[in-house]
């Protein structure tokens, strides 16, 4: 197969290093689909084309297709992706370095689905370690409130029918409450087998873990996220000897462990295209019950508004995987949600602690909001 590639150049050398063996020949570099930290790391082997010379080599039969290569820039791949489908590119595939293995390297999308560059999904809404601000609120949430293992079967096969995905994280709350977490990882893994599939956990749990739920992991194909909060960093190594010891991916969380990003307020006059620019959570789906949302925030703050009495508080918005319009409503989740106006226009940082008695201050990002309530 003769194919151009874009995205990130650094990244895309070693992937043309990595299938220098394969029957995946790269031609050209697509030069108005470049993905660049800074201009230095624009280094390429390959001729340049432009995206119109690009399309002119697929009606000519030259070119097979196009691969995108990149890491986590979600809307760069996200944007790329829509104009390949727009103008009728017969094979598009998706390249994450990341999870970048020769031997399966190359995720073609489905020109006929939506394409979701990444979607979470609480498991488990509960949490063995409640952090002050948790954006899922789980101090709020108890460990009896799951995601029925039959209902998440049925939505995770409807979103099969309907989407690619990318990635797709598996959360909570903590999972490795769960005795039968592993029911969940097979069921994720049998209907999206493509997608680059992530369990997320503080940690605490990993070294005391079953055999069962360690053997799901790995072979359902799953890296384990760990979040680099404090008490997880204390037992680093055990966590490290018992995934080693199992085969089993692993990263600890890059971002900073010992803070939090608090985003809410109480009125709904934000300006919502700034509180997006400052948001975390811009381009995390979520999906829960049947329905896909703009970010966990958005389908997780009623238990905010109940837990407080937020009488004004906004409905979450979400669109039904199971209505006939979900493919030309998806898309408004790129735009503003309500919830949009309700998230500040400046993140408020906190040291990380764990929490038995929640407040309404821990998730408020207006300082002048907080002492009215002190």
């Amino acid at each position: 197969m003769k194919v151009a590639i874009c995205g990130y150049p650094p990244f895309a050398l070693q992937v043309q290093a990595g299938l220098q063996n394969s029957n995946i020949e790269f031609k050209f570099f697509i030069r108005d689909f470049i993905s660049a930290r800074d201009e230095n790391n624009f280094v390429t082997n390959l001729p340049q084309v432009t995206f119109f010379e690009f399309r002119r080599l697929i009606d000519a039969g030259e070119l097979d297709g196009v691969i995108i290569v990149e890491d986590e820039k979600q809307f760069f791949v996200k944007n790329a992706v829509q104009i390949f489908k727009f103008y009728g590119i017969p094979n598009v595939g998706v390249i994450n370095v990341e999870s970048f293995n020769p031997l399966n390297p190359v995720f073609g999308l489905d020109t006929d689905k939506i394409f979701i560059p990444y979607l979470e999904t609480n498991l488990i809404d509960g949490c063995n370690l409640n952090c002050k601000g948790c954006t899922h609120f789980a101090e709020l949430f108890s460990r009896e409130e799951i995601y029925p293992l039959e209902t998440f079967r049925r939505d995770v096969r409807r979103l099969s029918q309907l989407c690619d995905i990318y990635c797709f994280r598996l959360l909570g709350g903590e999972p490795l409450l769960l005795d039968n977490l592993n029911d969940y990882l097979k069921i994720a893994n049998f209907y999206l087998p493509n997608a680059w599939l992530k369990l997320v956990t503080n940690g605490l749990l990993i070294p005391s873990l079953p055999q069962k739920i360690l053997d799901a992991i790995r072979e359902n194909n799953f890296v384990v996220d760990i979040s680099n909060y404090p008490p997880t960093m204390r037992i680093a190594d055990k966590i490290k000897n018992v995934l080693d010891s199992n085969e089993i991916k692993f990263n600890f969380g890059s971002n900073f462990g010992d803070k939090f990003g608090v985003f809410l307020t109480l009125h709904g006059s934000n300006n919502p295209a700034q509180s997006r620019a400052v948001c975390f959570n811009d381009h995390c789906r979520f999906l829960r019950d049947g329905k896909i949302y703009k970010c966990p925030l958005d389908a997780l703050s009623y238990r905010l508004a109940e837990k407080f009495g937020l009488k004004n508080y906004p409905k979450a918005t979400g669109v039904d995987l199971y209505a006939p319009n979900f493919s030309s409503t998806f898309q408004m989740l790129d735009g503003d949600v309500e919830l949009c106006h309700w998230c500040g226009e400046q993140v408020r940082f906190i040291p990380w602690e764990p929490s038995n008695k929640p407040r309404l201050e821990d998730w408020l990002s207006d300082p002048e909001e907080i002492k009215k309530l002190q």
